[in-house]
């Protein structure tokens, strides 16, 4: 799951004066099935389109995908970075005899920074409250193949924007190895996109003191317009995930 998902730390009094302590540590790799809906023009001036994008479609065209977080907690305080990497490639014959095949591929780079407080927290409830910056890289290339033309077109184009964020994470622990975590946080405001939120929830099993697996349901949406360029894409589905803790 991504970093504002990571595991509970053991339970204090609350509001209790801290003890200094070193930094903990985990790691998370996750899985993310993952469905798009929204609207994108990412090759202006064409127009923009109508996106409706299950899981297995977009399997179809995946090339690869890389996702993690990692937390490091230091008494009341989580800094936490998540990362995603994705790439997709599309395409297909054209008619006429001038060109005779279009290809697109799309990658994507979403990195986020946040730092949390826990303002709260209880034998069974927890509570952080904090912020960060989330990062976003779209790249576009479109390439278009000769046919009796000899002409070979190539188009690229990229997108960087960051996105201020303020979010909250709610630990609740069910007893023995159960616990739950919500999260969200909301940003943009018109800084980088217009708008960007994310919504998560998750029921973790703590396999062993260092081992916690989880599964849960995640979405993400922003939505960015720069020029004729605009994204405003959700993407959304569950979730797997396993952490370590050192």
């Amino acid at each position: 799951m991504p970093a504002w998902a990571s595991d509970l730390p053991q339970p204090a009094p609350p509001l209790a004066p801290v003890i200094a302590s070193g930094p903990s540590f985990s790691i998370t790799s996750y899985l993310w099935a993952t469905a798009i809906d929204g609207k994108s023009a990412t090759f202006p001036p064409l127009p923009a389109a109508d996106i409706h994008l299950r899981f297995r479609d977009v399997l179809k065209e995946l090339n690869g995908a890389m996702m993690a977080s990692a937390e490091m907690r230091i008494d009341r305080w989580g800094f936490l970075v998540d990362g995603q990497f994705s790439q997709v490639t599309s395409g297909g014959n054209l008619p006429g005899p001038f060109f005779s095949a279009l290809k697109l591929r799309s990658q994507s780079t979403i990195v986020q920074g946040s730092a949390l407080y826990r303002v709260y927290e209880d034998a069974a409830v927890s509570l952080d409250l904090g912020g960060g910056v989330r990062f976003w890289n779209l790249n576009n290339k479109l390439e278009v193949l000769p046919g009796l033309a000899n002409l070979r077109i190539d188009h690229r184009d990229s997108e960087i924007w960051a996105d201020p964020i303020l979010g909250a994470r709610l630990g609740i622990k069910l007893g023995g190895p159960w616990s739950v975590t919500v999260a969200g946080d909301v940003g943009g405001f018109g800084v980088g996109s217009h708008l960007t939120w994310q919504g998560l929830g998750s029921v973790n099993y703590a396999w062993s003191e260092s081992l916690t697996l989880k599964a849960g349901y995640r979405a993400l949406h922003v939505d960015y317009r720069r020029g004729g360029f605009s994204y405003d894409v959700t993407q959304h589905g569950p979730a797997v995930a396993a952490t370590y803790r050192f």
